[in-house]
């Protein structure tokens, strides 16, 4: 028996080689006679992996034209099992998160997932999404070998992270959320509020109310109401507590916001989401959008364009964040050196139907 694990890595790539042979499938050796160096030189090659195999651009390309000519194809189950990797990233949303319709409602999940598949298979990656934390117990997934790396997206903070022992990135997060032991990337929440807040005082509104489900229990929801209220101080726009909605009860909270007289003339939600349940309840309480109540949200996705009146919003770069994402995760796992690695990226602002001036 082999009992040494490098011997047993090489002694499973010798066999799956054997196997093709056996097949009368080219093989890595075949390439090499073919092309006048040692299976080591094709290797590097062809895996690009240097292993500290120095071969010259002449040279290469001769490994390329032979392997081309024999029609040869890497065996990526072969080198994966002997450099240890799966090439596949997990992608996870916290904890045991609910199941997913990409196609109704907000587009924030497809549009953050759209730059994690672009930017991993710009890498030659692949992509798995966990619906939970698979295995005996919440971390046999972070470190079993299925994955060579995490991207962790999550409204809060779990304990969890902390005991992660392979690369990780969490997304809406800053540096000062993990004490800057692990990279990520966040929309520049100051900058994205202040715009909303500017357009609207730009309308003619001075009482504005901000809501956010889960204010105190989400990451970038205070992070987003203390924007909110920086903005409007700056303004010199006071604000207190009957200008904060904080939904926690979902339709409850908006229909009793609905409901009553209203205190302002616009207001801040946010997500898309969020605000899109303010507009398509405001009817039911014969409250018309914008004329009585202007309304931007948070993330601008392409859901905003099919409410009704069409969602004014912070645009959220999540494609842009989804792909900077799987780029620190590489560089992680790849053990590449990093200038940044924790990221705020600028967000922009989409002017629709749903605010006006007064």
């Amino acid at each position: 028996m082999i009992y040494n694990e490098h011997a047993l890595l090489y002694a499973s790539y010798y066999l799956l080689e054997m196997r093709a042979k056996s097949s009368s499938i080219p093989t890595m050796r075949d390439v090499a006679a073919r092309a006048g160096v040692s299976a080591t030189v094709v290797s590097s090659v062809l895996s690009r992996k240097p292993n500290g195999v120095r071969v010259s651009q002449a040279t290469a390309d001769r490994v390329r034209l032979a392997a081309e000519e024999l029609n040869y194809r890497l065996n990526v189950s072969a080198k994966n099992f002997r450099w240890q990797r799966s090439q596949t990233i997990g992608v996870l949303h916290g904890i045991g998160f609910a199941r997913h319709e990409f196609d109704r409602g907000s587009r924030y999940f497809a549009s953050l997932m759209d730059g994690m598949v672009d930017g991993a298979f710009s890498h030659d990656y692949a992509v798995t999404l966990c619906p939970k934390l698979m295995g005996s117990n919440s971390l046999d997934a972070l470190g079993d070998g299925r994955f060579d790396g995490l991207v962790w997206y999550s409204a809060s903070r779990t304990a969890e992270l902390e005991l992660v022992s392979i690369p990780l990135v969490i997304l809406h997060a800053t540096g000062e959320d993990f004490d800057f032991r692990r990279p990520t990337v966040i929309c520049d929440n100051d900058q994205g509020i202040a715009l909303a807040v500017r357009h609207l005082y730009d309308l003619g509104h001075r009482r504005i109310a901000f809501a956010a489900m889960g204010l105190y229990t989400q990451r970038e929801s205070p992070l987003r109401l203390a924007a909110f209220q920086r903005e409007m101080g700056q303004l010199g726009l006071a604000t207190d507590q009957e200008d904060v909605i904080n939904v926690e009860r979902w339709f409850d909270d908006i229909d009793r916001y609905l409901a009553k007289p209203l205190r302002h003339t616009a207001l801040i939600a946010s997500t898309e989401s969020l605000a899109a349940d303010f507009i398509n309840r405001a009817a039911m309480f014969g409250v018309r959008i914008p004329e009585d109540l202007s309304i931007v949200g948070f993330d601008s996705t392409s859901f905003c364009d099919e409410l009704r009146p069409r969602l004014t919003a912070v645009r959220q770069p999540l494609k842009e964040m989804g792909r900077i994402a799987i780029d620190l995760l590489v560089k992680e796992i790849e053990r590449e050196p990093v200038e940044n690695r924790h990221v705020v990226v600028q967000c922009g602002f989409d002017i629709r139907e749903s605010t006006r001036a007064i």
